[in-house]
C-alpha cells in the first residue's frame, strides 16, 4: 500500500481555479463518504482544503486507482474538471508525500513563507477527517507528527518571526509606538478588501475600541458588526480622528482625503498625545507633509513593505534550518512506518530465537561427539519451527495499517526485544557483500542473463 496526495495549490493554480475546488465545510461529508465507499482502493483518507491548497492524503491500497477516484469525487462534487485534466495538480507517494505534509505544516510550502495559519488549518483537517471516521492509525501517526513539525519549525528557527504581510506590518508598527494598544481606540477608514483585513487584525490584538468609517455606510456597518466595533457616516470623520489614537487609512480614492491642515485642526480638538497614521492605501490617503506636524507619526505603505520584506529575507535564511527539521523528522515517521512491516518483525523473530538457540547449543558442542550435534542441530531447527509457526501466522494475519494490528506488532516487539534497526543493518550488510560479488557468485545464480534459460 502506498502514501499518497493529490493537491492544488496556489503554486499550481489561480486564486480563481482554488476557489472552485476548495471543499467547503457543508461539502465534507459528501466527499467523504464517496471516498470512504471505495475501501478495496483507499484504507484512509484526509482533506486538507483552504483558500490556498486543496488536498487528498490517501493510504492507498492500490495507486493508480486511488488517484484517479481522488479527482473524480472532487471534480463531481464541485462541478468543474480541474482535478481530471491533471494541468493543475501535483501527486506524490512515499517519502515524498511525508515530506511535503512536513513543508505544509512547517510553513515552507505557503504563499508567505512561515505563517501560522496553516499549522491550525493542518490540525483541523485531521479533526473533519477523525470525526467522519475517515482515517485510521497511519494517518493518524502522520498528521500528529505534521503538526509536532510545524511547532518545531516554529520554536527552534525563526521562521515565524516577524510579521511578513502588510496588514500585520500595520499592526506591529502601532504596537511598536503606543504604550499598550488595549488602551488605544483605533479608526479604519475604507471598508474594501485591504480595509477589512487590517481591520481583522487590529481586531485580532485587541484594542480598547474599534470604528470602521467607509463612504458606503452599510458596508462599515457590516464589517464593525463582524468585529464588535463601531460604525460611523463618513461626515463624521473629523469627530472620528479627533477620538482615535491609531488611524489607518485604506480607501480607493485618487487625491489624499487627510492633509496636514485637517490633522491640524484635529490636533487642537484631540487632548489625547500623539496620533499614529497608516496609510495603507495606493494612491496615499494622507499627504505626506502630515507626517511633520507634530504628535504625528506617519508610515506609508513604502514603509510597511520594506518591514515585511525584512521579515521575509529573514523567514526565507531559516529554511535549511527547517529542512533539516524535516529531513530528521520524515526519516524518523518512516522508520516507524517500516516497522510496521511484517517480513522484518518475522525474520527478526526468528533470528532471536536462532540466536538463542544457537549460543544454548555452543555451550553444549563438548558434551556430543559430531554426529550427535548435527542431530541435536536438526532437531533445534525443527522444534524452533514448530515453535515459531503460530506466531509467524498470527504475524501473517495482522493488518498493519489497523489500530489493533499496531498494538500487536508493538506487543511482540517489545515481548521478545526485537532490534528491527540491528536487523535491518545486518541485512544492509548482507547486501553490499552481496553486491561485492560478482554475477557468477551469488546465490542461485547460473551465471547466465535473465532469459538464458539458467534456472526456473
Amino acid at each position: 500500500m502506498d502514501l499518497i496526495v493529490l493537491g492544488v495549490s496556489h503554486k499550481t493554480a489561480s486564486a480563481q481555479i482554488r476557489d472552485e475546488v476548495q471543499v467547503h465545510p457543508e461539502e465534507m461529508g459528501t466527499v467523504y463518504s464517496r471516498l470512504r465507499a471505495h475501501p478495496e482502493l483507499l484504507r484512509e483518507v484526509l482533506i486538507l482544503s483552504t483558500c490556498n491548497r486543496t488536498e487528498l492524503y490517501g493510504f492507498a491500497r492500490n495507486r493508480t486507482e486511488a488517484d484517479q477516484l481522488l479527482r473524480e469525487t472532487v471534480d463531481e462534487v464541485k462541478g468543474v474538471s480541474h482535478f481530471n485534466n491533471g494541468k493543475y495538480t501535483y501527486s506524490w507517494a512515499g517519502r515524498d508525500t511525508v515530506r511535503h505534509l512536513f513543508r505544509v505544516a512547517s510553513g515552507l510550502d505557503s504563499m508567505m513563507i512561515g505563517e501560522s495559519q496553516v499549522l491550525g488549518q493542518v490540525r483541523e483537517a485531521f479533526e473533519t477527517a477523525d470525526g467522519h471516521k475517515a482515517v485510521g492509525a497511519l494517518l493518524t501517526r502522520l498528521f500528529n507528527n505534521a503538526v509536532h513539525v510545524g511547532k518545531r519549525s516554529r520554536t527552534e528557527t525563526e521562521i515565524g518571526k516577524g510579521t511578513v504581510s502588510v496588514a500585520h506590518a500595520a499592526v506591529e508598527m502601532a504596537q511598536k509606538i503606543v504604550d499598550r494598544l488595549d488602551r488605544s481606540s483605533v479608526l479604519v477608514v475604507g471598508a474594501g478588501e485591504t480595509g477589512a483585513l487590517v481591520a481583522r487584525h487590529f481586531a485580532d490584538a485587541g484594542p480598547r475600541a474599534l470604528t470602521v468609517i467607509n463612504r458606503t455606510f452599510d458596508r462599515a456597518e457590516t464589517l464593525a458588526g463582524e468585529l464588535n466595533g463601531t460604525a460611523q457616516p463618513w461626515e463624521d470623520m473629523d469627530r472620528a480622528l479627533v477620538e482615535a489614537k491609531i488611524i489607518v487609512t485604506a480607501t480607493g480614492a485618487r487625491e489624499p482625503i487627510i492633509d496636514a491642515r485637517r490633522m491640524a485642526r484635529v490636533l487642537k480638538r484631540s487632548a489625547m498625545g500623539p496620533k499614529v497614521l497608516v496609510d495603507i492605501a495606493n494612491p496615499r490617503n494622507v499627504h505626506p507633509k502630515t507626517g511633520a506636524l507634530d504628535r504625528v507619526f506617519l508610515y506609508d505603505l513604502d514603509a510597511l513593505e520594506s518591514i515585511a520584506e525584512q521579515n521575509h529575507s529573514r523567514r526565507r535564511r531559516e529554511i535549511p534550518k527547517v529542512e533539516g527539521i524535516i529531513v530528521e523528522e520524515v526519516d524518523r515517521f518512516l522508520a516507524w512506518y517500516e516497522s510496521l512491516d511484517m517480513v522484518p518483525v518475522i525474520r527478526a523473530l526468528r533470528g532471536r530465537f536462532q540466536e538463542i538457540a544457537e549460543k544454548e547449543l555452543k555451550r553444549q558442542v563438548k558434551n556430543f561427539d559430531s554426529a550427535d550435534l548435527e542431530a541435536l542441530e536438526e532437531y533445534t531447527r525443527a522444534l524452533l519451527n514448530k515453535l515459531l509457526h503460530q506466531p509467524t501466522t498470527l504475524i501473517r494475519g495482522v493488518e498493519p495499517s489497523s489500530k489493533h494490528g499496531i498494538h500487536k506488532l508493538v506487543a511482540i516487539q517489545e515481548l521478545f526485544e526485537l532490534d528491527l534497526e540491528a536487523f535491518r543493518e545486518d541485512e544492509a550488510e548482507d547486501g553490499k557483500a552481496g553486491d561485492s560479488q560478482g554475477p557468477e557468485d551469488r546465490p542461485g545464480s547460473s551465471g547466465g542473463s535473465p532469459g538464458d534459460g539458467g534456472g526456473s
